[in-house]
């Protein structure tokens, strides 16, 4: 057997041993039970029990136009919480628009969140009580239209238009990205509507992730491969 067999043998090894696993959702596609198609169905999600919180923050926001003129304030909540059973991370937000605020809040997108899976969906219960010293989430005003994932790494909550906006004085529903991650760092959360306001909150990382067998199936070829070139060079 020549070396260029050898080596594709190796190589078909490789695309059999690898896992199918579930790739980064493409611009165009969305986020929750439906793969494809936009807009997507949400979740309403059971938030009796969480799971256990890890971390969390509140932050003020103030959204401000080109003229300098603001256009809506409130507070943006984001936590995170750790599946017991599967010990993945959910992903929490809410946006509570003051009851002074100018304007209503009709978007909020979320990233990092390329090449995890995502499920989301939304709560209207009072799930923490009365929190924590972090962060505290409310009961739900307003519940997201739909769900969409503008690009492999953002994954957006559209409360439409009207009456369907947060309004001054109300709360979004608790948004919730269901991932298969593991670890989490620092995103961002833009809420939307006539300004864009960009605020640090959390995000899924792989910083730790275990290597996939398909992975070590990989190294084991690219050894073979050399080893085969050694053995013609000699």
């Amino acid at each position: 057997m020549n070396f260029k067999s050898t080596l594709l043998i190796a190589l078909a090894a490789v695309a059999l041993t690898a896992p199918l696993s579930a790739t980064p959702v493409t611009l165009g596609q969305c986020a929750g039970p439906a793969i494809l198609g936009c807009p997507a169905p949400l979740d309403v999600f059971d938030l009796t029990n969480p799971g256990q919180f890890v971390v969390g923050q509140s932050s003020s926001v103030t959204g401000v136009n080109a003229q300098g003129t603001i256009l809506y304030t409130g507070l943006l909540s984001s936590a995170v919480y750790r599946d017991l059973s599967t010990g993945t991370l959910d992903f929490f937000y809410q946006y509570k628009n003051d009851s002074t605020s100018p304007d209503p809040i009709s978007r909020l997108t979320m990233t990092n969140f390329v090449g995890f899976m995502t499920n989301i969906g939304y709560s209207n219960q009072n799930f923490d009580g009365t929190g924590n010293a972090q962060v505290n989430f409310s009961a739900g005003d307003q519940s997201p239209l739909y769900g969409e994932r503008s690009s492999a790494s953002t994954v957006g909550f559209n409360f439409g238009t009207g009456s369907a906006k947060i309004e001054a004085g109300e709360n979004s529903s608790t948004l919730v990205i269901r991932t298969n991650a593991t670890n989490y760092m620092i995103g961002s959360t833009s809420v939307i509507n006539g300004a864009t306001t960009n605020i640090a909150t959390y995000a899924p990382s792989n910083c730790s992730q275990v290597p996939e067998p398909g992975t070590y199936a990989l190294l084991g070829a690219g050894l073979l491969a050399l080893g085969l070139i050694r053995r013609q060079k000699a």
